[in-house]
């Protein structure tokens, strides 16, 4: 959350990478045993990173909890089958977990470090979003073409939006009313009004988007498409691309920096992190 370090999952070879933001290099590599890792996210302090961990063999299917000062797991917790891209609540006392072939969203209570929730939502839920306020989960669900919208307080489904062909990862702005997520097989960027439930503007992409991240201000997105090997800069209000910048082989992943001035792209089949200067 400071900023100071960045986890990647590394699945094939089932490892988290740990990565120097300041200097830009590899300071230590963390093994994960039970399975290939496949996304990370952090409590609001820093202390603990839930990487959602399953194996090819679907034997395993668990989140486990870091120890981010020992560099050690300090639980494992059994949810769905898949376990994708998760988030945590704002008071870090939730993680939700998408299960990509459960059609589920797992609900693990940091305190005891157990699900305490599953909610059913529609077939492949890839990614999930905590709002800025805590009160809303918003789901991509990349088989049915639709994202849910989830009170956090009831764990209840809201709203079933369609977007584009396969949504892959999505995000809530953190001031304005809009969600955007990026649709893997029509390569486009979709932008939902939370208000109406509706999507207010498609942006062409890419081809084959595969994640979207903002600027701490909000004022810019950011989309790596993974067969265009670019990330591209959108305006968030505007709901334009104004600039598209190359990275290496295949980008799937990319994350901004806390002060908005430096963004990383992980690339897939080059094995290597691109850095930008958002700045210039």
């Amino acid at each position: 959350p400071n900023g100071a370090y960045a986890y990647i999952a590394s699945r094939a070879s089932s490892m988290l990478t740990i990565f120097d933001t300041a200097r830009n290099v590899v300071t230590g590599r963390i093994p994960v045993p039970d399975g290939g890792p496949q996304f990370v996210a952090f409590s609001p302090d820093g202390a603990r990173a839930y990487v959602s961990i399953y194996s090819d063999d679907g034997a395993v299917n668990e989140v486990g909890v870091l120890d981010t000062a020992t560099a050690q797991f300090t639980a494992r917790i059994p949810v769905g089958v898949k376990p994708f891209a998760l988030d945590v609540l704002p008071d870090g006392s939730r993680v939700y977990v998408p299960n990509h072939d459960s059609s589920s969203i797992s609900v693990i209570d940091t305190a005891r470090n157990a699900v305490v929730a599953t909610i059913a939502v529609a077939p492949n839920p890839h990614w999930v979003d905590v709002s800025r306020d805590g009160t809303r989960l918003y789901a991509a669900n990349h088989e049915s073409n639709v994202i849910s919208v989830i009170d956090t307080a009831t764990d209840r489904v809201l709203a079933t939006v369609p977007v584009g062909v396969s949504p892959h990862s999505i995000l809530a702005h953190p001031d304005l009313p809009y969600v955007y997520n990026v649709n893997y097989d029509d390569s486009t960027l979709s932008v939902t009004d939370t208000a109406r439930h509706a999507v207010v503007a498609p942006v062409a992409t890419g081809t084959h988007p595969q994640d979207v991240s903002l600027a701490p201000d909000g004022r810019h997105g950011y989309v790596v498409a993974v067969d265009a090997d670019t990330v591209q800069v959108f305006d968030t209000a505007a709901f334009r691309v104004t600039a598209t910048v190359p990275t290496g082989n295949s980008p799937t992943s990319v994350a901004v920096a806390p002060d908005g001035r430096r963004a990383y792209v992980t690339n897939l089949k080059d094995g290597t992190l691109t850095v930008l200067d958002t700045v210039d």
